[in-house]
């Protein structure tokens, strides 16, 4: 019996698997360009920009659309995150 914490057999799978692997460059893909087009240098985003007194968090607005475009790439409901019905 496997428990939680064996996780072997998954993150083979999460390796291997190459819709997540494109899914996951598309990622990638989308914050370098969100965050050059937001001019965003935040902590979360940026561990250099954390002490800086220059920081440039993004907008509520321009998370918000990061996060629609990530759910989308990662094959969620943009709106609310959840699992899309099949």
């Amino acid at each position: 019996m496997r428990d939680d914490h064996d996780v072997k057999g998954d993150s083979a799978a999460m390796k291997t698997d190459p819709e997540r692997q494109r899914r996951l460059r598309e990622l990638t893909e989308l914050h370098r360009r969100w965050q050059a087009e937001h001019r965003v240098d935040d902590a979360d985003f940026t561990p250099d920009g954390a002490d800086s007194e220059n920081r440039r968090p993004p907008s509520p607005e321009a998370e918000r659309e990061y996060m629609r475009r990530a759910r989308e790439i990662m094959g969620l409901d943009p709106d609310t995150g959840h699992y899309r019905e099949a």
